[in-house]
């Protein structure tokens, strides 16, 4: 998944999870069962992580799981993306698509004011990312399908 705070990545992947064929590995749940209420945002970020990679890469080596694992975190430079991927055996996977849900400035901003505690991302970060997003058909690395569900009109 990539888009930035409050763009729906999670909203979309909820509505279209199919339970026997998907898997849905989210960062943001990692880092929050590991936070406490008194810990900063980033504060276990390079356990948040190396969490997140070992779910992955443990799906990805699991027969059993279903066929689609979705990776739900931000990912909005070609820089993160990479990161994710190199952290990764990926010898047996077949596809990589990037589902890009880019929605307005405004839209974000409007669907961010309905989140509490945790889950609310300050208004001028997510102005700082929005401009920062690269779009992911011009990552040079690896091979992959982008799939546009929302985009900016801007």
């Amino acid at each position: 998944m990539t888009g930035i705070p409050g763009a729906g990545k999670s909203s979309w992947l909820e509505n279209n999870f199919v339970e026997d064929r998907d898997y849905i590995i989210s960062r943001d749940a990692i880092r929050f069962s590991m936070l406490k209420d008194s810990d900063e945002y980033f504060a276990k970020e390079d356990e948040v992580f190396k969490t997140f990679v070992k779910y992955i890469q443990e799906s990805l080596d699991n027969p059993e799981l279903p066929e689609n694992i979705y990776c739900d975190a931000t990912h909005i430079t070609e820089g993160s993306r990479n990161k994710l991927l190199d952290a990764l055996d990926l010898s047996n996977v077949k596809n990589i698509t990037c589902i890009v849900i880019h929605p307005s400035l405004d839209k974000t901003l409007e669907r961010n004011e309905q989140r509490t505690g945790r889950a609310y991302v300050p208004r001028g970060v997510i102005r700082r990312m929005y401009y920062q997003f690269e779009r992911p058909e011009n990552d040079t690395k690896y091979p992959k399908n982008v799939i546009y569900v929302e985009e900016s009109k801007e």
